[in-house]
């Protein structure tokens, strides 16, 4: 229901840009503002959702992720054309989810020596029966993406390439375990707020395809927890990116 939700916002904020921007340029057409046209030549409010596969990179060996760890983003893009229908810049706001299942416990060890001690991933014992261990991630995030157009045609039928950067701010986070626990009974919870994750995150971004689809890719260069408080990982998602409006 949460992704409905998002994805409805989305979809309003949207409109209503589109609304607001033809009111603008119609404003502009009347008042004759022809240098400003010339400078930006177009604008345009759009919409793209990524459904995404992810994992962590510059892990330890003993921590493994699984498939299928699915996450979200949903991207509200404003576009403005540097040369008309081939070239643009694209900032944006965006809502991310990363899910991500390993093999791993969550395990907060205390230091005297740091107010906020360590966060380890500790893989789950073999013997041990599990169904599932997984972190879970949200963000609010600024997208910047420059778009190409490869022989573009008035319908957007068309190959384009869109490399990018995005930053944001952690808003939510989980661990999830269901499994056996203590006594080998069988236990299911949630651990929400896990110690010392890196809350500022960026990364570079790329989107490829044709049309209203695509492929989507991120690597982050920020590690999931801060520098010398928890296990060093690295996120990586590659899915698949839809352009519905």
């Amino acid at each position: 229901m949460k992704i409905f939700f998002v994805i409805a916002v989305f979809i309003s904020l949207a409109t209503e840009s589109l609304f607001t921007a033809a009111q603008d340029t119609m404003s502009r057409g009347s008042q004759g503002m022809a240098t400003a046209a010339a400078v930006l030549q177009a604008r345009r409010t759009f919409i793209f959702l990524d459904f995404t596969e992810n994992t962590w990179v510059h892990r330890p060996e003993d921590v493994n992720t699984r498939f299928v760890s699915g996450g979200f983003n949903a991207n509200l893009m404003y576009e403005i054309f540097i040369v008309k229908n081939v070239f643009t810049f694209a900032p944006g706001i965006s809502y991310s989810n990363v899910t991500v299942k390993n093999n791993a416990d969550v395990v907060y060890v205390p230091d005297q020596g740091n107010d906020r001690g360590y966060t380890q991933l500790m893989p789950i014992p073999e013997g041990r029966d599990y169904r599932v261990s997984k972190i879970s991630t949200s963000y609010f995030d600024i997208p910047l993406e420059f778009h190409i157009r490869i022989k573009p045609e008035m319908r957007g039928r068309n190959l384009w390439l869109a490399p990018g950067f995005r930053a944001g701010w952690m808003i939510g986070n989980f661990w999830k375990y269901d499994g056996d626990g203590a006594g080998g009974y069988n236990v299911k919870y949630k651990v929400y707020r896990i110690e010392n994750l890196e809350n500022f995150h960026y990364g570079v971004s790329v989107r490829a395809g044709y049309y209203k689809f695509g492929l989507y890719a991120y690597y982050s260069l920020t590690d999931l927890f801060e520098q010398d408080k928890g296990t060093e990982l690295r996120p990586f998602s590659v899915g698949l990116t839809l352009t519905p409006f």
